[in-house]
Formats: C-alpha cells, sequence, structure tokens
C-alpha cells in the first residue's frame, strides 16, 4: 500500500499530461462545454474530491521529497474538487474571459509538466 497510491498517481500524471499535449483541442472544447454549462462539472468535481481525499489523508507522508510532493498533491487535488462542486459558475466566469489560444498554450505547458512530474515519480517509486 506504500507505494500503491504513489504509483498510481504517477501513471495517471503521464496519462493525462500526454492527454493533454496530443489531445489539446479536445480538452479545450471540454472547458468550455463546462464554461457554458457549468452543472457539468459535478461529476468530475466529484471525483476529484474522492480521489484527492484517498491521496492526501489516505498517503500521508510528510517526510522526504516525492511523498511530501504526492501527500500535498492529494490534498489540492481534493481542494479542487471541493471548488468545483462548490463554486461551478466561477470556472464559467474564468473559462470565459480567457482566449483559445491561451487556454491551448496552457493545456500543452501544463500537459508537459503533468507528464514529466508523473515520469519522476515514476521513475523514483518503480526502479
Amino acid at each position: 500500500m506504500y507505494t500503491l497510491i504513489p504509483t498510481v498517481v504517477a501513471v495517471v500524471l503521464v496519462v493525462l499530461g500526454l492527454s493533454y499535449l496530443l489531445n489539446a483541442p479536445g480538452w479545450l472544447r471540454l472547458l468550455r462545454s463546462w464554461a457554458a454549462h457549468p452543472e457539468r462539472l459535478f461529476p468530475t468535481g466529484l471525483v476529484m474530491l474522492a480521489a484527492g481525499v484517498v491521496i492526501g489523508p489516505g498517503y500521508d507522508n510528510w517526510y522526504g521529497t516525492w511523498p511530501v510532493f504526492v501527500t500535498v498533491l492529494g490534498w489540492l487535488i481534493a481542494l479542487e474538487g471541493a471548488f468545483l462542486l462548490l463554486a461551478p459558475a466561477l470556472v464559467r466566469q474564468l473559462v470565459s474571459r480567457l482566449s483559445d489560444r491561451f487556454l491551448m498554450l496552457y493545456t500543452r505547458c501544463g500537459g508537459a509538466v503533468l507528464a514529466v512530474l508523473g515520469g519522476l515519480l515514476a521513475w523514483h517509486y518503480l526502479r
């Protein structure tokens, strides 16, 4: 169990990051859909809240760089999930103000960062 959660997090980060890089137009359409219909954020928020609560307090390791990274990431995921459930209208306001060009760049850069962090995390726990 000690390495299960970081391994799952690593795989999800790599795959999600690559998806952001390879499918940025699809992610942009999803963001625009969420802005048009904020209630569509509820399932995503619920899954993120549940996953974050499993990762953050479930792993709860505050010793060493990578274990702390996993724990903090879990708590951030839980907070984002709660935000999506409690304030979906704010997502609408934010996304509607941003240009497609900016969102595509943000998605691709974010994808690269997630993939690299996931790869480093996998390397640390699977070597």
